[in-house]
């Protein structure tokens, strides 16, 4: 398969409660199927790759808020790199970066990963800055000249799907479609 650049690829995803795991998955290329019953956490584990991607405003399930912090190795143009999230109904999370391997990263001390916050500062990139510098792509504007934010990104890519009915985007009060 050929790989285009800029191309961001999930590998892995694991989420963790008092140091134990609560799920892991590993993802292929190519089309990946999250199946089981009705209500069986399938749209609580798009809303952790969600978040941990860098998506904000998660209906959080209250299972789901119990856990600590969700992990997720991606590939970012061919190179692997792991970010972590701690799961919380606080808006705004930082992202933590390891640029590596999850392997490598869970077994790396903590002081080896790199903190971005979600919004830019005079002297520190957004965690959206520092994956678009990694992809090779240039920063993009929305109106009113703000930049755009991984979690616009993933608005686009990610919705819950409830009902046939639902629409692509999903809804945020802080933004216009």
């Amino acid at each position: 398969m050929t790989l285009f650049k800029p191309t961001l690829l999930l590998n892995r995803i694991v989420v963790f409660k008092d140091g134990e795991t609560a799920f892991d998955a590993s993802f292929h290329m190519g089309v990946n199927i999250i199946r089981g019953h009705n209500s069986s956490g399938k749209t609580t584990v798009l809303d952790f790759i969600a978040y941990t991607l860098g998506a904000e405003y998660i209906p959080w399930k209250q299972e789901a808020l119990l856990c600590d912090y969700s992990v997720a190795e991606v590939s970012l143009n061919g190179n692997p790199v792991t970010f972590r999230r701690e799961v919380n109904d606080k808006p705004m999370n930082p992202l933590y970066i390891f640029w590596g391997s999850m392997d490598v990263a869970l077994s790396a001390p903590f002081s080896s990963w790199e903190v971005f916050g979600f919004r830019r500062s005079s002297s520190r990139l957004s965690f959206t800055q520092a994956i678009l510098q990694a992809l090779d792509l240039p920063e993009a504007q929305g109106d009113g000249a703000s930049n755009l934010t991984m979690h616009q990104f993933l608005r686009v890519l990610y919705a819950d799907q409830p009902s046939l009915h639902s629409p692509i985007f999903r809804n945020d009060s802080f933004d216009s479609a």
